[in-house]
This record gives structure tokens, sequence and C-alpha cells, in this order.
């Protein structure tokens, strides 16, 4: 047959002969419809890729950018962070200063009044609260019982505590207080709070114009040979006040004061009275024998604390 080619196939049985033209039509066909049918699915796969790698891409700028946003703001958090713990270790290291500085001075006002807090090893608010105790029962010591000069201008010692030769009478006698030199009117003050008990005239005991002072806890002081007197008997004066003028009435050499402090009965060297202060507290009670400084010390700590007691009640620090 034209255009054809035919082929024949024969066995013992039978035969079979095949056009080769409509075989390779069927093939053909089917050939392109797999083409295109390969076509279609690339060009779709291809199409649908491109739209996935799209949408990845925004995520992936959305992301981008909301993770600089929250870089930025983790930036700005630590340097407020490192801005504050900076402004918190300069705020640590001055309280850590002042800290220092309060122990020491602690340490020093501890040494001042025996060292008992810092010995205990308490905190520093029990050992400033402490201190402010014990501080107050010294200032309370040192304003009733007598201590520093009794005259305002200090112009030295013309007499001294002790034996010595009476400048009047030549007799050598035990001189039981302290002459202060000083100019007739200059003024002589109260060495600690007390109530007047002799304001006037004392012929007998050659002193002249004489001043008596009792104190708290059985303290005496005397004050003689005035110019002038300026108190009366009962009045009640305060540690500085000035009770009378330097001068030279009774059996005297000179304008000068003579002044003596005792306890009960017992005059005592005013000298280490005169010298007592804040700073060397304690050095009184080794140096002065015959007063009972114990119970005197324990009587105004328990009214120092009941009086702190009943202010804390009132809520006052």
């Amino acid at each position: 047959m034209k255009n054809k080619v035919t082929i024949t196939i024969s066995d013992v049985y039978n035969s079979k002969s095949y056009s080769f033209n409509q075989l390779l039509r069927k093939f053909f066909l089917l050939f392109f419809l797999i083409v295109v049918v390969l076509i279609s699915g690339g060009a779709f796969s291809i199409w649908w890729l491109n739209q996935e790698i799209k949408v990845v891409e925004q995520n992936m700028v959305t992301a981008q950018s909301d993770y600089r946003k929250i870089l930025e703001k983790k930036q700005v958090a630590y340097i407020s962070i490192k801005t504050e713990n900076e402004k918190f270790q300069t705020d640590i290291e001055e309280k850590r200063k002042q800290i220092q500085f309060l122990d020491q001075t602690l340490q020093g006002l501890e040494s001042l009044i025996g060292g008992k807090a810092q010995e205990e090893n308490l905190a520093i608010k029990d050992r400033v609260k402490l201190v402010q105790l014990s501080t107050l029962e010294i200032q309370v010591m040192l304003k009733t019982i007598p201590n520093g000069l009794p005259v305002s201008v200090f112009q030295g010692v013309s007499s001294s505590y002790g034996w010595r030769k009476h400048p009047v009478t030549g007799d050598r006698k035990f001189h039981r207080g302290i002459d202060y030199k000083g100019s007739k009117g200059d003024p002589v003050i109260m060495t600690a709070d007390g109530v007047v008990e002799f304001a006037g005239y004392h012929k007998k005991s050659g002193f002249g114009n004489l001043v008596i002072i009792a104190h708290d806890s059985g303290f005496k002081t005397i004050f003689a040979h005035l110019s002038k007197i300026h108190v009366k008997t009962g009045q009640m004066l305060l540690k500085g006040d000035r009770l009378g003028d330097i001068g030279s009435t009774g059996i005297s050499s000179g304008d000068h004061l003579h002044y003596e402090v005792k306890f009960l009965a017992r005059k005592l060297n005013p000298e280490p009275f005169i010298l007592w202060n804040i700073k060397n507290y304690q050095q009184i009670f080794k140096e002065v024998k015959g007063v009972p400084w114990g119970s005197l010390s324990q009587k105004i700590q328990n009214h120092v604390q009941m009086v702190e007691k009943q202010l804390s009640l009132r809520g006052v620090e």
C-alpha cells in the first residue's frame, strides 16, 4: 500500500502484519500530549514557586524589620540599664564612703565613751543609738558635775592645790583650792548646774564675798574673794551663768578667785575637774578617788534611759 510500510511476523501457527504509519501517528500523538502536560505542569510549578518566593521574601523583609525594631529597643534598654547601673554603682560607692566615714566617726565617739558598742559587735544603727544615749549621759554628767574653768578670762594660776606658805599670814597651810589670777570685775562663772546655797560676806573664813553652789549628787563648789555677787541664796543657775566678779575681799593679797570643789564633806583637788571634758571623759574616774563614780554613772544612765523610753512612747526619735 502507498505511504505504508508493512511488517509481517510469522511463526508456525500464524502470521501478523503491522502498518508502520498508523503506529507512528499514535506514538507522536502520545508524545505530544506528554510534552504539553509536562510544559503546562512545569509552567504552573514555576508560577507557584515564584508566588511562594515572593511571600517568603515579604515575610523575610517583615521579619528583618521587626528584628531591627526589637534590636533597637534592646539597645535602648541596654543603654538605659547600663546608665542606671553606673548611677547605682556610683550611689553604692558614695554610700560605702558615707558608711566608712560614719564607722570611723563612731569609732572615735566610742573610744571617748569606752568603746562598748564596738566591743559588742552591734549593727551601725544600734551603735548610733548606743552612742547617742552614751553621749547624752556624758552631757548630763558634764552639766551637773563641776568641770571646766570657773573664770571667763584665764590669766594663769597664782596658787595651786596643796601645801603652801600663805601669802598674807606667812603660815604653812594646806591650800584646799586653786587661786586664779584676774582683774577686778572679771566674770566668775558656774562650772555646773546648781542652786545657790550661800551668797554673802563670810568674815569668819576670811573668804570675804563668798558663793557656795550645791550641785547634783553631793558636789559643791566654792567661789571666794569676790568683788561683787550677782546671785541670791536659793537661786537656780546653769553651767556658764555669771555668779560674781573677781576681787580681793576678805584675807587676800590681791585680786584673784579662790575656787574649791567638794564631794559631801570632802574637799577635792579642783584640777582634774577643771581639765575634765568629753575628750578625756574617762580620765577623772581614775584620778579622783573617794567619789562613787560607778553609782553616779548608773544613776544618770537610768535617768537618760527613762527619758528615752518616754520619748519613744511618744514617737519622738
